[in-house]
């Protein structure tokens, strides 16, 4: 999939992946919104009063939204609430012509300059919406974001996002990731009502084990067999539930619920060796079996058994070092686990493994591209500097209690 810089903090005619978010003890009936929104606008966010906060999400979560502008200025904040449209940006992309969607939007580096945070919630109701897209539509808006990616390395806005891969899971999602619709609904609410010290106190345990230079090797039976190393006096980052983690740091202070991963920058020279996905969500199609093998760092040949040619469409109208392997991310979270017989793996399940190419700056990174795709892996066996952090997709009991 599209890497997690796609889910932007901005209105663009891309950002239409956000997250609604219910109690996982009413998971198919109506959720407690108030709560809900209590609990992102002043634990997540921690809005204080006078800040400017953008609310963000589709017609599919109105009620959602209302919520949260209420919660927003109850707790002293400015809201603004944002629709957007994923079918009109369909036809927006469809029907502008490729000058236009070359022109970056002002706009969207003026707001994230001068807001002080953002919540961003929606739903995937059509998962295959952009598959017929042609990709020099969709460069030319990759290329638009340039400035606005530019700026958002330097950026100080704190925000919260709704949901990981797929977002809130929706009977289209699931169908499309051959997963339980039911099952995978339970497991992502049982993920966000989990013990966010917990979660955190896990995370601190595995950061002490992520030293810069730390030399990292992955391997499953799918055929993976890769080695690189961690960035050079690039500090590892927690996704805790609260944007205090991260806050210290360069650029945004940001996370996703459900929460519970570690994730660090690569050395971009490093990479050497095989990765193999066995199935990877791509604008609503799967690549089949996926293996790229890298050196020095780059991608240098890949091939899959399935929809091969969109990725080298892709590549082939990506700028900057997209084929750098730039990141990786292990879950912790305890009430996330991936599902059997079902290709529905997230950034925060337990165990699960995410390798990241290309434009990596959300994240506090020098690899820059307008592109990037990453890979949500379970099964495999991770090791820092010898030491076994995942093994066979479970986490060190040193790491995960």
């Amino acid at each position: 999939m599209e890497n997690k810089m796609k889910v932007k903090f901005f209105t663009s005619l891309l950002c239409v992946l956000a997250i609604t978010f219910i109690s996982s003890a009413f998971a198919e009936t109506k959720p407690n919104y108030d709560s809900i929104a209590d609990k992102m606008v002043n634990h997540s966010l921690r809005v204080q009063p006078g800040e400017n906060i953008i609310i963000s999400g589709t017609p599919a979560e109105l009620e959602l939204l209302a919520a949260l502008s209420v919660a927003t200025s109850k707790a002293g904040g400015k809201p603004i609430i944002q629709l957007n449209m994923p079918q009109a940006n369909k036809r927006s992309i469809m029907e502008t012509p490729l000058k236009y969607l070359e022109m970056p939007s002002t706009y969207d580096i003026a707001q994230m300059q001068h807001v002080d945070g953002f919540i961003n919630v929606g739903s995937i109701q059509d998962p295959s919406l952009f598959s017929d897209v042609p990709e020099e539509k969709l460069a030319a808006i990759r290329q638009s974001s340039k400035p606005f990616n530019e700026a958002f390395k330097s950026a100080n806005f704190r925000s919260v996002s709704l949901g990981q891969t797929g977002g809130i899971p929706t009977k289209e999602y699931a169908q499309f990731r051959n997963a339980n619709y039911s099952a995978m609904l339970s497991n992502f609410w049982n993920a966000v009502d989990t013990d966010y010290e917990d979660l955190d106190s896990s995370a601190r345990k595995l950061i002490k084990l992520m030293k810069s230079n730390t030399k990292v090797k992955l391997t499953s039976k799918n055929g993976t067999d890769l080695k690189f190393e961690l960035a050079n006096n690039v500090d590892p980052r927690i996704n805790a539930g609260a944007t205090d983690a991260t806050s210290a740091l360069s650029g945004p202070a940001q996370v996703w619920l459900p929460a519970g991963e570690v994730y660090a920058c690569t050395n971009p020279t490093s990479a050497t060796g095989t990765l193999v996905v066995p199935s990877m969500p791509f604008r609503g199609v799967t690549i089949e079996n996926l293996k790229m093998k890298f050196e020095k760092g780059r991608l240098v040949s890949f091939s899959a058994n399935k929809n091969e040619k969109l990725l080298k469409d892709y590549f082939a109208l990506s700028n900057g070092d997209y084929g750098v392997l730039a990141l990786i991310d292990i879950g912790l979270n305890p009430n996330s686990q991936p599902m059997k017989k079902s290709y529905y793996y997230s950034w925060e399940m337990a165990g699960v493994v995410s390798l990241s190419m290309g434009n990596n700056n959300w994240a506090g990174c020098a690899v820059e591209s307008d592109a990037g795709l990453s890979f949500n892996l379970s099964g495999t066996t991770l090791t820092f500097d010898n030491e076994i952090v995942v093994n066979k997709g479970r986490l060190n009991n040193a790491v995960g209690d």
